[in-house]
């Protein structure tokens, strides 16, 4: 079987003398396999934001009796455990599919040949991203998926003439300021930037097209503020990260988020 055809892939080594060394043992293999796999152009999923597994004792001990051996909760990631005598993992997996009635989307495609509605290239690549991120399952890459699509709506304005009038001072300043020429360059494109609105400033703009409409309770231009500041996290390798499930329930929520303003104009027409 190659390792393409393979679903799980397991690099287990020898018994150590203690679990702390096992521990250590298993991290610095990871880094090595990450390196490598990563000089190959293969990605792989170490399990830091996989789902734990919900197995307790006395399940355990149930499946135990059925094989007649030791049984211990498998784990997605590293993990150490005692080998004497050699155990069998246990794994629990659940896959969920959303559907939808058939008989509302053709009437929603309806309501939108009816209107009349059309896509804009910019928003033809935003719907793009806005699908690729249903056919991911880490929660990380989903929400930034779901952010990319977002921001891909986003058209800032110009900001008022004062402040472009001051930005205006502030690039001539640095022209004239005798630095390198490079590091002037990089400096004017960063000013010439503040001439128009920042992304957090036009994400609240943009939030405000939905309304009276609640997203985790929160309204929409608060809800993209706080789904702002979690991308400027992930984005920028804060740590510690925030935890998976945080994550994963601002993503659900973003989706409808995103969907909504991808579909403004049906938003009164028909619910999603």
């Amino acid at each position: 079987m190659t390792i393409g055809d393979s679903r799980d892939l397991a690099l287990v080594g020898k018994a150590y003398a203690s679990e702390q060394a096992a521990f250590e043992a298993g991290t610095r293999w990871r880094g090595i396999l990450e390196k490598a796999l990563a000089r190959q152009d293969i990605g792989a999923d170490f399990g830091d934001r996989a789902p734990a597994s919900h197995f307790t004792e006395a399940g355990l001990q149930m499946l135990a009796q059925q094989v007649n051996q030791r049984v211990i909760a498998d784990v997605h990631g590293l993990m150490a455990f005692e080998c004497e005598p050699w155990p069998r993992f246990a794994r629990s997996e659940a896959a969920a599919v959303v559907g939808k009635p058939a008989d509302r989307v053709v009437q929603t495609v309806a309501i939108a040949a009816r209107l009349g509605l059309a896509m804009s290239d910019r928003q033809r690549l935003a719907y793009d991203v806005y699908s690729a991120s249903f056919s991911g399952t880490n929660a990380d890459a989903r929400f930034m998926l779901l952010m990319m699509a977002l921001e891909t709506l986003f058209e800032p304005t110009p900001r008022s003439e004062a402040v472009r009038a001051h930005v205006d001072v502030l690039i001539a300043e640095t022209t004239a300021s005798g630095l390198p020429p490079n590091e002037v360059e990089s400096l004017r494109g960063s000013l010439r930037w503040l001439k128009t609105e920042s992304i957090s400033q036009t994400g609240r703009r943009v939030a405000r097209r939905l309304g009276d409409r609640r997203y985790m309770d929160e309204r929409p231009a608060t809800f993209f503020t706080r789904c702002y500041t979690l991308r400027n996290g992930l984005a920028h390798g804060h740590s510690p990260r925030p935890p998976r499930e945080t994550v994963d329930g601002r993503a659900a929520a973003l989706e409808l988020f995103v969907r909504d303003l991808l579909s403004t104009e049906l938003l009164d027409q028909i619910e999603g």
